[in-house]
């Protein structure tokens, strides 16, 4: 098929043909979480900051809807923060924040270098508050779909709609979407509970509730309390580690699709390399299962006390790690259950469907970044797209060149702007 006939099938109807009134940038972000904080950090050290905006679903801004467990830290030290690795003399590091809350002698005298959950969330609310201008919260994307000039993409139009159903568009000659989750994660449903009568209900303890429900587990009770956890993610995560510190509670049950913690049952065997697709578009490429030594600080401590919980009662009790999403057998002697009950965020491949007969692949620049390849002549020189998140090892930890990919980001936008005005002629005042 040739591009003219590709574009005519594509102009219907999703393919904007024509430009209207609505305001130009040189980038258009979707969303406003670490990664895109990072982005517009970047941007305005730039030596030629480009014309930019932020649109975040969100009324305001906020890292995580739930409340973090206490002295829960990051998998990560504190130079991994949205600018340190990219410029360290910058005005938004983790030190810089830590020095205007008058924390810095604290924290430097403290033993540890990852941050507290609580006091890191705090730091990029401190960041996004000096973006205000450039975020338009309340907005949430509902399209991105391609702008044509004689049959060649030449920009995006995002279709925007506001807290009120309101209807508006944008457009921009690069876009920044949200990195989706791998499919299965998306489109995964939560498990169904065991068919137990758990007191109407009284028994079973949601994520959101358990810093309410915590005393009341880890009190003295004969026999011990057995507890299963059900569900997937860094909150699941840190529910474990927190009632494996609880020396009077008998068995803990994990019931996850959280294949982390599955490597450290796996002492020494090498697991071969399977394929795994790269975001939403993709072809395949390798990726290997975490080893013991490479699994995260959290999920290393987990299996510590898991090992002290065992020894300390002779083996009878104990920490079980089931994969998989069947909780029947799992969870049928447990006293309590807890369950994850975060919400989902939403995936952006619905937005991008415009953008499928124009795609190749995706390129990787990075743990959190890669940019959408197009298929050759299709899209102009000036109109580029990328994929960006904050987030690696399933969510957990924050990625470590969250910085440097935000950077890479803004010097592809600049170049851009750069090429365009070298393009302007230029007439010389005789």
């Amino acid at each position: 098929m040739s591009s003219v006939e590709l574009f005519s099938k594509l102009s219907k109807p999703d393919t904007i043909t024509t430009s209207s009134n609505s305001p130009m940038y040189d980038l258009v972000v979707i969303g406003f979480g670490p990664a895109q904080i990072a982005t517009a950090i970047a941007n305005q050290e730039s030596q030629k900051s480009s014309k930019i905006l932020f649109l975040e679903r969100k009324p305001t801004f906020s890292w995580h809807s739930e409340t973090h467990l206490a002295r829960t830290r990051m998998e990560n030290p504190f130079v991994y923060d949205l600018a340190t690795i990219r410029n360290p003399r910058s005005a938004f590091t983790y030190v810089n924040y830590l020095l205007a809350r008058k924390r810095l002698i604290e924290f430097a005298n403290s033993d540890r270098l990852n941050p507290l959950r609580v006091e890191f969330e705090d730091y990029l609310k401190w960041c996004a508050e000096q973006f205000g201008e450039q975020v338009q919260y309340g907005s949430e994307v509902r399209e991105v779909a391609p702008i044509l000039d004689e049959n060649t993409v030449t920009a995006w139009k995002i279709v925007i709609r506001d807290s009120n159903g309101n209807m508006s568009t944008v457009e921009a000659r690069t876009v920044v979407a949200p990195l989706p989750k791998s499919s299965h994660t998306s489109k995964q449903q939560s498990p169904s509970l065991p068919s137990v009568d758990f007191l109407a209900g009284q028994r079973i303890i949601s994520t959101e509730d358990y810093l309410l429900r915590r005393n009341d587990l880890r009190g003295v009770n004969e026999p011990r309390l057995n507890i299963a956890v059900v569900g997937s993610g860094r909150k699941i995560t840190e529910v474990i580690d927190d009632l494996l510190s609880c020396p009077r509670l008998g068995d803990i049950i994990v019931v996850t699709e959280d294949k982390s913690l599955a490597p450290l049952q796996i002492l020494s065997r090498q697991q071969p390399i399977q394929p795994r697709l790269c975001s939403i578009w993709a072809k395949p490429s390798s990726g290997q299962a975490v080893s013991v030594i490479e699994a995260s600080e959290l999920i290393q401590t987990i299996y510590m006390r898991a090992y002290e919980k065992q020894a300390a009662s002779e083996g009878q009790y104990g920490l079980r790690v089931v994969i998989g999403k069947d909780t029947a057998e799992a969870c049928s002697k447990a006293n309590f259950i807890i369950r994850d009950t975060a919400s989902r965020p939403v995936s952006s491949t619905h937005m991008l469907k415009s953008l499928d007969g124009l795609v190749l692949g995706c390129r990787s620049k990075g743990d959190s970044l890669e940019e959408v390849q197009f298929k050759r002549g299709v899209v102009g020189d000036g109109c580029r797209f990328f994929l960006m998140s904050a987030h690696t090892d399933g969510g957990q930890s924050l990625a470590k060149d969250v910085a440097v990919a935000a950077g890479r980001v803004v010097s592809a936008v600049s170049s851009v702007v750069d090429m365009r005005r070298s393009e302007v002629p230029v007439q010389a005042r005789i």
